[in-house]
């Protein structure tokens, strides 16, 4: 089985799921071929990289004008393709803003790629532009696709809910990664989609057990995020200074923030004026053996989510997965999926949103009880391998994948359908 992914960028160091799913899926046999609708911003450094036999398709290069003559050649030597090409190429025009001319190219592009490649399936990362693409793709070329909504395709950047739910309609299955997504599909596109939407939880490495040696006092809270909005950090640095301040015993507490992005200075401003500069590390953008190496030598894991202005929020944090894994007590908010990762009480502790002395609370509860978080940090492994084991849900993606390629072999493809083939 050979499979095209469609993502906007790769490899990105804030999209590591994307890059480990699909090596997990070649490691079970299955050929990848990516293909990148836009130039990679983010070049990534992860060692496990190397590992990866996919070949990255550029499908950012083509013209629209270069597109539609390919589109009207094909339709001069085959006049059935014609009214296929017309409703691809209006149905590119009406996409929101000026992206459906760049969607056109690009679809162009995989659809000749199917063929040269003999790509049985197409799968998309994020619930808007990727995925329209694949729709067109699958429009242009007859092979199956599916795609997986995430967080910010879904909240704060969405398709309007009726041309979602006309992908989600086409579709061989659509993937979501945590049942408060699902619920929020459904609620958008009415019951009817609930047969094609399918909750299956991003995956990641978990060992065979987790860390039993207790950090020292001088051990850093750790957070690892993009510096964005929605992670909160703001309400960390204010819960740091509560800590640090409040309490003469804190002497040695350290915080370490591993992450980069648009809210790198305002929070490097706040930290200063909060007092705190000896006090927090600053380690940006890090490969990933590298964060998972501060995750084994931190005494707890903070990430306090919020629902940004714009309305983006996270889904299932993907480092609160490994932090669990790694065997790392965890403190968060009940945010999206978060409360499925994060067992209040059991794995971690969850705090409301936004409250400085309520996350303050729970990271001193935790930093006063190495038995709590030992406790916590056990339980969390044991959550990761039952549920977040990167080997079973991936392994649960490749049979949706078998099913949509063998359920499309024994049906006529609608686009051929439709044009009289």
């Amino acid at each position: 089985m050979h499979v095209g992914y469609l993502v906007k960028r790769f490899p990105r160091v804030s999209e590591t799921f994307i890059a480990q799913e699909i090596l997990e899926l070649e490691r079970r046999g299955v050929g990848v071929t990516v293909l990148a609708l836009r130039p990679n911003d983010q070049p990534a450094e992860h060692g496990w990289l190397d590992r990866l036999r996919a070949q990255v398709i550029p499908c950012h290069e083509l013209g629209l004008s270069q597109a539609w003559r390919r589109l009207h050649r094909r339709a001069r030597h085959d006049p059935s393709f014609s009214r296929t090409a017309q409703r691809v190429l209006a149905e590119a025009f009406a996409f929101p803003s000026n992206r459906g001319k760049r969607a056109l190219s690009a679809a162009t592009v995989i659809a000749e790629t199917v063929a040269e490649r003999r790509i049985d399936h197409l799968h998309a990362h994020f619930a808007n532009q990727p995925s329209f693409v694949a729709y067109l793709a699958h429009r242009l070329s007859g092979v199956s696709y599916s795609f997986t909504g995430h967080a910010k395709d879904l909240y704060a950047d969405a398709l309007p809910p009726s041309l979602l739910r006309r992908l989600v309609t086409e579709a061989a299955f659509t993937v979501t990664v945590s049942e408060d997504n699902r619920r929020h599909l459904l609620a958008t596109l009415g019951p009817t989609a609930a047969e094609k939407v399918v909750r299956i939880y991003n995956g990641v490495e978990v060992p065979d057990e987790p860390r039993h040696e207790e950090p020292p006092p001088s051990a850093p809270i750790l957070s690892v995020a993009r510096l964005v909005e929605k992670k909160g950090l703001d309400t960390l640095l204010d819960a740091m200074a509560a800590l640090v301040f409040d309490d003469d015993s804190r002497s040695v507490l350290r915080l370490e923030i591993v992450g980069d992005g648009p809210l790198r200075e305002s929070l490097h401003a706040r930290a200063r004026d909060l007092g705190l500069d000896d006090r927090i590390a600053w380690s940006g953008a890090l490969p990933h053996e590298e964060v998972l190496a501060r995750m084994r030598r931190a005494r707890l894991f903070v990430l306090p989510c919020r629902v940004a202005g714009d309305g983006d929020q996270d889904a299932l944090p993907t480092v609160l997965l490994e932090a669990m894994a790694r065997g790392l007590a965890c403190v968060s908010t009940p945010i999206g999926g978060v409360p499925e990762i994060v067992e209040h009480g059991a794995t971690g502790l969850l705090v409301p949103p936004n409250d400085r002395e309520a996350l303050a609370a729970a990271i001193s509860e935790l930093l006063d009880s190495p038995e709590k978080r030992r406790r916590m940090g056990e339980a969390g492994h044991r959550r990761a391998a039952r549920l977040f084991d990167r080997r079973t849900n991936v392994a649960a993606l490749r049979e949706r994948f078998e099913a949509a390629v063998e359920d499309h072999a024994r049906e006529p493809d609608a686009a051929l359908v439709e044009t009289g083939s």
